[in-house]
């Protein structure tokens, strides 16, 4: 039991904070300056051994299934405490599918009957790790990288920019290198390739490991040697240029008695499917830059001034780095040189890790008092017609007084 169970009787309890990740989840309470548990956003399949991501549903019947035992899990399990009793708080993307929003207050209103619940932005709560109004931040995630400009407490929603590239790419990329060259050791002599042992692919938990542990972000130039070279190899160029010496192999040890070598090209190039420029000439760098472009004009400098980087991704050695060295090349190049006049970037740096800094920001954010004013009660949301209002519902602003 939580020692705030104890404190006192009178005092009103701590609410419970949520950052639903696709990768992973985020719990713990308001003031406190980390999560209790971060665990995956995945629920077990019944009669297998495998588990299904709460993102992943087939409909509202399929995801409050799923919902429901990954918030008795988390409740009961790992916060240890009375759903009842507390408020809560999920920090959540502006992005975020309005039927998943509908369905988790649903599920905690009518299944563990919560007091209360405020949606909140998770781009906006990073800037209360940081008592700043005004900001460019980016959530590079698991799925996909999400750019959104903040200025002077309002989200510039008609500024956000979104791309598909985060840790699941770097993994794909990471699986169809080492098939290709990495090779297995055992007991037994020689050496195999990965794919001639492996009977199905490779499991994501590997492959995170193995990204986590061996993978980082190079250098620009390197980065775009790499992705020539990439880019000759994969569409059968006859003169293949030569890449740039790689950093050493790494030994990763499988199940059993067996020994990966990583090469180290693989470590290097991976991280690289973030920054090469896709079909429609995009990357991580140039979402940053598109976002300020749609911003209004008076805002840019302000926003490239205070850029904040959140979520896993984000975490790789190198990748702040890396990306403010590809927005100083970028501007320069004509593309965007003739729509703004700017000449440098600077990064905030939040008192936390990444990965949980939108759940910093919430945790702050819930031991204010505009939680009372912003949260939406179980009589609420059942004369609401249990929906949940977003930035967008006018009707509910005029009705409530309140804003989202």
């Amino acid at each position: 039991m939580p020692v705030y169970e104890g404190i006192s009787i009178v005092a009103e309890k701590n609410s419970i904070i949520f950052d639903f990740g696709r990768a992973y989840t985020k719990c713990g309470y308001a003031r406190e300056p980390s999560p209790r548990w971060i665990v995956p956003s995945s629920v077990p399949i019944p009669n297998t051994d495998q588990v299904q991501g709460i993102w992943n549903y087939w409909g509202q019947e399929d995801l409050t299934a799923m919902l429901k035992e990954f918030f008795y899990t988390l409740y009961f399990k790992y916060l240890s405490v009375n759903p009842k009793d507390r408020r809560v708080v999920v920090a959540e993307s502006v992005l975020c599918p309005t039927l998943f929003r509908n369905t988790v207050a649903q599920v905690l209103f009518e299944h563990f009957e919560v007091p209360a619940i405020v949606f909140v932005p998770s781009h906006l709560m990073a800037l209360y790790t940081l008592g700043i109004n005004t900001a460019l931040v980016l959530d590079s995630g698991y799925y996909e990288s999400v750019a959104l400009p903040i200025y002077e407490g309002v989200c510039i929603l008609s500024a956000w920019q979104a791309i598909p590239l985060g840790g699941l790419a770097i993994h794909r990329r990471i699986e169809v290198e080492l098939m290709e060259s990495a090779k297995v050791s055992g007991p037994t002599p020689g050496d195999f390739t990965l794919g001639e042992i492996l009977s199905e692919p490779m499991k994501e938990s590997v492959l995170e490991d193995v990204k986590v542990r061996t993978c980082f972000v190079t250098t620009m130039d390197r980065g775009h040697q790499l992705q020539v070279w990439g880019f000759a190899r994969s569409h059968g160029a006859e003169n293949v240029p030569e890449p740039p010496k790689p950093p050493p192999d790494v030994q990763y040890p499988l199940e059993g008695d067996k020994i990966l070598t990583i090469p180290g090209s693989v470590r290097e190039f991976a991280a690289e499917i973030l920054f090469e420029l896709d079909g429609d000439m995009k990357s991580i760098a140039t979402l940053l830059l598109d976002s300020i472009l749609k911003a209004p004009m008076d805002a840019r400098k302000a926003l490239s001034q205070n850029i904040v980087v959140m979520g896993g991704t984000s975490m790789m050695p190198g990748f702040k780095h890396r990306l403010a060295v590809e927005l100083k090349q970028l501007v320069r190049d004509p593309t965007y040189a003739r729509k703004m006049n700017l000449s440098s970037f600077l990064f905030h740096s939040p008192p936390c890790k990444e990965n949980y800094t939108a759940w910093l920001g919430a945790s702050i954010y819930g031991a204010t008092d505009a939680v009372h004013s912003q949260c939406i009660t179980r009589d609420q949301f059942q004369q609401n017609g249990c929906h949940i209002p977003d930035w967008s519902d006018q009707a509910w602003h005029a009705a409530s007084g309140k804003s989202v």
